[in-house]
């Protein structure tokens, strides 16, 4: 997706499955669409997933709320019919796993299993109708590239994305690789980053950034040389988790 030429951009990662954090984002929002009606919030995956019990109890500071995954991804459904085309979410490795994709362990060791067995056959439904037509990256003519992880540089062209399945066995190699780097991988070297960027500038708008999810940080912020950047939320303290605007 190659997003309009004006209006305001709200960027956010991971939320694992925290309602507090979704509920200040979601306000942000809403305070930023009264003034500018062509706000867009772009949701950069891993939605579901909160902590255990066991993490509850060993990192309180980071850990202690209530699984709500559920209700987040119903109340991001809810956010994009009232706001069509203005609420985009890209997938996230540990969403894929519920349309396809590898499950993963965080703080269980099957976190689909442990998710979709406390669901009711509506919350199910509300899982795939998010993340089936999911994206896997956004490009902003702002200058800035938006994905879940933070990709290497063989994609060679933005549109092959449109192409990639969900599910890894239905894609060729190139798009199996797509996919696994798009969701997966952590920072790349500056040149691999600078090489991307210029393959999506060339294909679809200039941009000189890559924003990603996926990792996490206790001071809220890292970047990785001078292309890429993850503002964090899920991991960081609640005075220092950070969205772009």
């Amino acid at each position: 997706m190659i997003l309009p030429s004006r209006g305001a951009l709200i960027v956010s990662t991971d939320l694992h499955g925290c309602w507090a954090d979704f509920l200040a984002l979601r306000e942000h929002f809403l305070a930023a669409s009264a003034t500018e009606p062509a706000t867009h919030w772009a949701i950069l995956g891993d939605t579901v997933h909160g902590p255990s019990d066991e993490a509850r109890g060993r990192r309180p500071e980071l850990y202690d709320y209530s699984d709500m995954s559920a209700e987040i991804v119903a109340a991001i459904l809810e956010l994009q019919r009232a706001y069509p085309g203005r609420v985009h979410y890209v997938l996230g490795n540990h969403d894929h796993g519920h349309v396809g994709g590898p499950r993963t362990a965080k703080f269980h060791t099957d976190e689909v299993a442990a998710l979709e067995g406390r669901c009711t056959p509506a919350q199910l439904a509300d899982l795939r109708a998010l993340f089936e037509p999911a994206l896997l990256a956004i490009a902003a003519p702002c200058g800035v590239l938006l994905s879940h992880g933070s990709p290497d540089d063989r994609l060679q062209q933005f549109d092959d994305l449109d192409g990639v399945r969900l599910s890894p066995r239905d894609n060729d190699p190139y798009r199996r690789h797509l996919l696994a780097t798009f969701l997966c991988s952590y920072g790349q070297r500056d040149e691999v980053t600078a090489r991307l960027l210029a393959r999506v500038s060339a294909s679809a708008v200039p941009v000189s950034l890559v924003i990603h999810g996926h990792d996490r940080d206790e001071e809220g912020f890292f970047s990785s040389g001078l292309r890429q950047a993850c503002p964090v939320i899920f991991g960081a303290p609640k005075s220092h988790k950070r969205y772009v605007f």
